[in-house]
């Protein structure tokens, strides 16, 4: 597939990651995503207005580079979700289904803790705990949301085609079945107030 403006190369290609950072380069983009960007996926809109009359803190950040060729479009994607809440809810990322519902992607987890959410349109939710070593397959039609209940960074590589897509619209109207807050001083699975 040929995606305008992005270089296409038949050569093989590598880019250099450093595990202490979660940062790798080269890189072709980079996006910021900060409270205001993720504002309706909170379950707590009080504390979401204390915060963004203030700082706007960064939540998560996301470098790309696409794998393009004649013949076929793979991209990579780091993510560094910083730790922190909104009110009792983990910070985590906006979650998305695939635009094309043939889809896959693995998710890999290199740094930090946590949970992959991962629900179907149907209903069918799975909350897998995550690790550094976690490696987990998200076959086509499940969404997936990353949340970091740690006090480090969590970072998460991620292998897909760049043809995918994304579908936020979902997940911004309903979010998933279940939210992870701190309850206690440990992280817990709720069902989403949203949901009811």
């Amino acid at each position: 597939m040929q995606i305008p403006s992005l270089p296409v190369s038949d050569s093989p290609a590598s880019v250099q990651f450093d595990f202490a950072t979660g940062l790798f380069t080269p890189f072709v983009d980079v996006v910021e995503r900060r409270v205001n960007d993720l504002q309706e996926m909170f379950h707590d809109q009080a504390a979401v207005g204390e915060l963004l009359a203030g700082d706007n803190p960064v939540v998560y950040e996301i470098r790309y580079h696409p794998f393009l060729t004649t013949t076929s479009d793979m991209g990579l994607g780091v993510t560094r979700i910083y730790p922190g809440q909104i009110g009792i809810e983990y910070y985590m990322t906006k979650g998305h289904f695939h635009e094309r519902t043939d889809q896959p992607e693995i998710y890999f987890c290199v740094r930090g803790e946590g949970f992959l959410l991962l629900e179907t349109r149907a209903g069918d939710f799975e909350a897998v705990p995550w690790k550094a070593g976690t490696i987990t397959h998200i076959p086509p039609l499940w969404a997936h949301r990353v949340v970091n209940t740690g006090t480090d960074l969590l970072v998460f590589v991620a292998s897909y085609h760049l043809a995918a897509g994304h579908d936020y619209a979902p997940i911004l109207a309903r979010g998933f079945a279940q939210i992870v807050v701190e309850q206690e001083g440990v992280p817990q699975l709720v069902p989403n107030p949203r949901r009811r």
